[in-house]
């Protein structure tokens, strides 16, 4: 089943730069599809297209059964939908842990509070952080923000996620600690849309890869296929350029 539809989407900014041109991208239920490229590419504009945050200037997109581009299409039932975890947290600073996973449930849905916070505890258990549901996000390490970043897209019970380099901001030695829970996601069959710099977990966890370049697909291949041989010239010398 198609959860994710990019059909020929074309988007230029006002500076004349054409950050995704042509674009064609199913993504099934349940599958992790990793979008890998050189800087300046388009995959975060493609990410952010998704969900709305970025307008197109062609094309259509369809995610869960919202046609995205449509006119008059309520984004926030899209990204009730759709979740998005960006490099920078966004946690609100002044907010513990527990009310930053709280809001958006409570306001967006209308959630029981008592059934919201069960949930939440949940979750921090899930990714370790059980004892942090009353500290706020300045007593947290980069990594415990973005796994609480990532619980509280989970917390809108999302169909998919979208994953927006997520660990380039942190720490080499804590990066692992993010990614294992990715990991468990996509064993749990989360379908997940990931921007990485990260091969060897894009490698392990995608079911995809798609490679852009200059804002096109240029590739797309199962990660091992991939990694060992790919079929485009141009991917052949991105990943010889790469240590990994």
């Amino acid at each position: 089943m198609e959860l994710i539809s990019l059909h020929d989407v074309h988007k230029t900014y006002p500076n004349g730069h054409q950050a995704l041109r042509g674009v064609d991208l199913s993504v099934a239920k349940g599958e992790v599809v990793a979008i890998i490229g050189p800087s300046g590419c388009g995959k975060s504009t493609l990410l952010r297209t998704v969900n709305g945050l970025e307008p197109v200037d062609s094309g259509t997109i369809t995610v869960a059964g919202h046609e995205v581009t449509a006119a008059g299409t309520k984004l926030r039932d899209v990204r009730t939908d759709v979740g998005m975890v960006f490099q920078s947290y966004d946690l609100f600073p002044h907010l513990t842990v527990m009310k930053n996973l709280l809001l958006a449930p409570k306001v967006v849905q209308g959630a029981d509070e008592s059934a919201a916070r069960e949930r939440a505890l949940e979750l921090l258990e899930r990714v370790g952080l059980a004892d942090k549901a009353d500290a706020r996000p300045r007593e947290l390490s980069g990594g415990q923000k973005q796994r609480v970043a990532i619980v509280r897209a989970l917390m809108m019970q999302p169909k998919a996620l979208l994953l927006d380099e997520i660990t380039a901001s942190l720490d080499p030695e804590i990066v692992r600690e993010v990614l294992e829970v990715v990991v468990g996601l996509a064993r749990d069959g989360m379908t997940m849309l990931i921007v990485t710099h990260e091969m060897s977990f894009a490698r392990a966890v995608a079911d995809r890869i798609v490679f852009m370049d200059a804002g096109q697909i240029v590739e797309v291949g199962e990660p091992d296929a991939f990694f060992t041989a790919p079929q485009s010239e141009r991917a052949q010398r991105f990943l010889n350029q790469l240590v990994f």
